[in-house]
């Protein structure tokens, strides 16, 4: 939910360092039903800072095929990893996310308008990181090793990562927050550098994979939406599942500089088929989402955000 001109721009420190502390649910991994609520919540509610009815919420999961008990369940775990707070009024529960996930989000939401643009400008530069973790931190080691691939860092060696896009502030804030002290990053133009190039961190064949499922999936479905207009209820479901499938790409597509790669790399394909889905369906699903909220929590009615994505 985890870059404009570059993934993660600079921003105030401690947003940055108090997002760290938020247990996201990581794409590919863990419940579906977590994943498609924080999709679906980000979405219209990322910056609302008023409480959302339970009821609300599990009405709208079931539209994306997520039953009222798992939908309940997703919520009460996203309240144990602080991406949800939740208050009762009366015998209703009620949601939040939590300051913390908000700043976390709002990073994301940068990184996913911008990831797989042909647009975003390139300087030619390389982020690299060398870091040393005792083997008796193998927790700390895996959170930092983590903490890289989410900013787009892939292992050149085993403690070796880079980037290409300039991720040092981001990455800085991060060793200090999780307590790693033995690390160096600097700046570098590749072209300078003798031996095993930057780029090969990467398999790019099997970056390149992870695309075909998508592209299989939507292709036919945007040209369907190009010709006419789709129901409330299954535009709101189709522009949640398309977004919750797309954000799931930086976690292993670095989203490199479109100078890097062929030029039918086909991240840029699967990105012209979210941009005709996601943006198109976006009057009809908010509707949708109001006429609920209307119906179902009306001191929540007008209050969605629906978010727009860049060409």
């Amino acid at each position: 939910m985890t870059s404009e001109p570059h993934p993660f721009p600079g921003g105030p420190t401690e947003p940055r360092v108090a997002a760290e502390e938020v247990n996201f649910p990581r794409p590919l991994k863990g419940s579906a039903s977590q994943h498609l609520v924080v999709t679906m919540l980000a979405d219209y509610w990322r910056d609302y800072t008023g409480w959302l009815p339970s009821r609300l919420i599990v009405s709208l999961a079931a539209a994306l095929g997520v039953s009222s008990s798992a939908a309940s369940t997703a919520l009460s775990r996203l309240a144990g990893r602080a991406v949800l707070e939740q208050s009762s009024a009366g015998r209703a529960s009620r949601y939040r996310f939590t300051p913390e996930a908000r700043a976390r989000l709002e990073i994301g939401v940068r990184q996913i308008s911008g990831f797989g643009s042909e647009d975003r400008p390139w300087d030619g530069m390389w982020t690299v990181v060398a870091f040393s973790v005792p083997e008796r931190s193998r927790e700390l080691r895996e959170l930092l090793r983590s903490r890289l691939k989410w900013l787009g860092f892939a292992p050149l060696y085993g403690a070796v990562w880079v980037s290409a896009w300039d991720t040092a502030d981001d990455l800085e804030d991060s060793c200090r927050h999780l307590g790693v002290e033995n690390y160096v990053i600097f700046r570098s133009a590749g072209e300078g550098l003798r031996g095993r190039p930057l780029i090969e961190a990467w398999d790019l064949d099997e970056v390149r994979r992870q695309y075909t499922p998508f592209i299989n999936a939507y292709r036919q479905k945007a040209e369907v939406l190009a010709e006419g207009r789709l129901p409330g209820e299954e535009a709101f479901r189709l522009r949640t599942e398309v977004m919750d499938a797309w954000r799931a790409f930086p976690w292993e597509d670095p989203g490199l500089p479109p100078e890097l790669l062929p030029r039918d790399f086909p991240l840029f394909e699967a990105r012209r088929i979210l941009v005709a889905l996601y943006n198109p369906l976006l009057e009809d699903a908010r509707s949708y989402a109001e006429e609920e909220a209307a119906r179902l929590a009306p001191e929540v009615a007008g209050h969605s955000r629906a978010f727009v994505l860049k060409g």
